[in-house]
């Protein structure tokens, strides 16, 4: 999705802050699975800076989902 035309947009970018992804850390395999949509999907208490939102980082990349949507910020 593109980040500038979403309505959280602004809500994307604070959260991204929030989580550093770990792909420096993360092996080559871990890479190519991300690339093709197979994340690990990590959780972070979101709870006053998203109350009521599903919000999961990937622990290997920058993605963040937000309520089921894939965004890369």
């Amino acid at each position: 999705m593109n980040l500038e035309r979403s309505p959280d947009a602004s809500l994307i970018a604070s959260l991204a802050r929030l989580w550093p992804n770990r792909e420096h850390e993360s092996s080559a395999v871990a890479g190519l699975l991300c690339r093709v949509g197979i994340h690990y999907w990590r959780r972070l208490d979101t709870s006053q800076l998203a109350p009521g939102r599903d919000v999961r980082f990937c622990f290997w990349c920058s993605k963040i989902e937000l309520d089921g949507v894939v965004h890369n910020p």
